[in-house]
């Protein structure tokens, strides 16, 4: 194949990875604006992150579909119908503020609650099944010049969102925001006909165990997020999870699950990047939104300031993809164990200065960014070595699917904790006062437990990266050099 070619299929995958991830981060700027228009009320004001977390939930379920989908009828056929998708969610979102009220049925909320997880299930096939592209594009001696490319378009089409979302809101409304990836993605599937065509494989696409996990994640996460006590609701849905959970292990166990390949479970680098890939996403949650709520909370900062000091670790995430390829080159592992050390450095120096605002923390946000970035690479290169064809559809998903599940795990852990430790701290505190002096003192008092609680939560982060990094240093005594991990 030609390179000028090449160069031109991998641009066009990388249009869409950018388009898919950002949509998972235009909606923090748009959320005040949307909870005006769709009127709602103070108490569902806590139910507005549903708008994120069911996005994370719709584009993580979608991953082991999508593998397997990809590997029945190619990547390029999987592409253009997750973008059909994906628009078709973008549109209903656009739409969702001209639906009339009736008591009969679903709020305006939960409507748009249920479009981002349609759309999301659009979206969140796109980056695991561009990564197959470009393991069928290019060689296997460039694929860690792809897997960067593509994960340096993820990590800016993040950063570019709440940006984005800013200068929508500025001139248009916030539904022009989903709107106008319609048109977008119509040029993307109009490119997507010059992709060359994969083999086909004659997997069976069977969905049960993948629903039966699904219902898992769901549940496990509202559990998590609403969490106030054991009552007997809770009690129902600890219950399910011990039923589901125990029959979903008895599956594995027996072999008679079909929820990935049962000889993938045999490559142990697979397994191993994919437990590395979960604590990096948790951590990597934690850090991201700690930014903007220590931000706008203690040091009071705007929207684009916030957004600027997120383009600070975000853009040199993207740097650190690239960094990543040439350091893989040498050794996956040297370059797993360089990110390991450099995020957990970054968290730890952060943690000691979130104090400080952060537009005065470039330099640690960049160390940060770096080796989240470094991460990207060879994580995937070493998850697909040694990986057949026919299932290295679903590895890719599954690869990526490690990282969402622990995105939802951290986010989860982090608003649960987070609202328990605030509570506390501050039950002590007198809130309603006319003294001048002690309202100061009040505000202080309440900013002060803020800090405390979010210099904990970074502490979480740099457990997650650290347990990264163990899981990374013991399984090279267990993994081959040349395997995955290694």
């Amino acid at each position: 194949m030609i390179l000028y070619k090449k160069i031109f299929y991998i641009s066009i995958l990388c249009l869409a990875v950018f388009i898919a991830a950002d949509d998972q981060t235009v909606i923090v700027t748009l959320l005040p604006s949307m909870v005006l228009d769709l009127r709602i009320s103070i108490g569902e004001l806590n139910k507005i992150s549903w708008t994120i977390t069911s996005y994370l939930l719709g584009f993580t379920i979608i991953m082991p579909i999508a593998g397997k989908i990809c590997d029945k009828f190619g990547y390029r056929s999987t592409l253009i119908f997750s973008l059909i998708i994906f628009s078709f969610g973008s549109l209903l979102i656009g739409i969702t503020n001209s639906i009339p009220e009736n008591s009969y049925f679903p709020s305006k909320l939960i409507w748009m609650i249920i479009f981002r997880f349609l759309q999301a299930m659009g979206g969140g096939a796109i980056i695991p099944i561009c990564i197959v592209g470009v393991s069928l594009i290019l060689e296997k001696k460039y694929w860690i010049y792809g897997f960067g490319l593509i994960g340096a378009s993820a990590e800016l089409g993040g950063v570019i969102g709440p940006l984005w979302g800013s200068l929508i809101v500025e001139y248009f409304d916030w539904e022009t925001a989903f709107l106008i990836n319609i048109p977008i993605s119509i040029m993307i599937i109009f490119l997507m006909y010059f992709l060359p065509k994969s083999s086909i494989s004659d997997t069976k696409i069977k969905i049960f165990d993948i629903m039966i996990f699904s219902v898992i994640i769901i549940l496990s996460t509202y559990l998590i997020s609403e969490y106030n006590g054991i009552d007997f609701s809770a009690l129902i849905i600890i219950l399910m999870l011990l039923v589901l959970s125990s029959l979903f292990v008895i599956r594995i166990l027996k072999k008679q699950q079909n929820f990935i390949p049962n000889e993938l479970l045999n490559y142990k680098s697979f397994m191993t990047s994919s437990i590395i890939h979960f604590f990096v996403g948790a951590s990597l949650i934690v850090i991201m939104v700690t930014i903007p709520l220590s931000a706008s909370t203690i040091h009071e900062m705007g929207n684009l300031e916030i957004g600027l000091s997120l383009l600070n670790l975000t853009l040199f995430i993207g740097v650190g993809s690239i960094l990543g390829i040439f350091i893989s080159k040498l050794s996956n592992f040297m370059a797993l164990i360089i990110s390991g050390c450099i995020c957990s450095i970054g968290i730890f120096l952060y943690s000691l200065n979130i104090s400080k605002p952060p537009d005065e923390l470039f330099f640690i946000f960049m160390i940060i960014g770096l080796g989240f970035g470094i991460y990207i690479v060879p994580i995937h290169n070493a998850g697909l070595n040694k990986i057949p064809e026919k299932i290295r559809g679903i590895s890719s998903s599954m690869i990526s699917f490690s990282r969402m599940i622990g995105m939802i795990f951290g986010l989860s852990i982090m608003t649960t904790f987070g609202t328990a430790r605030f509570s506390e701290l501050v039950s002590g505190i007198q809130i309603f006062t006319t003294n001048t002096n002690n309202q100061k003192e009040m505000i202080e008092s309440i900013n002060l437990a803020g800090l405390s609680v979010f210099e904990e939560l970074i502490f979480g982060a740099l457990i997650f990266s650290l347990l990264a990094l163990f899981i990374t240093i013991l399984s090279y005594y267990y993994t081959d050099t040349t395997d995955a991990t290694a």
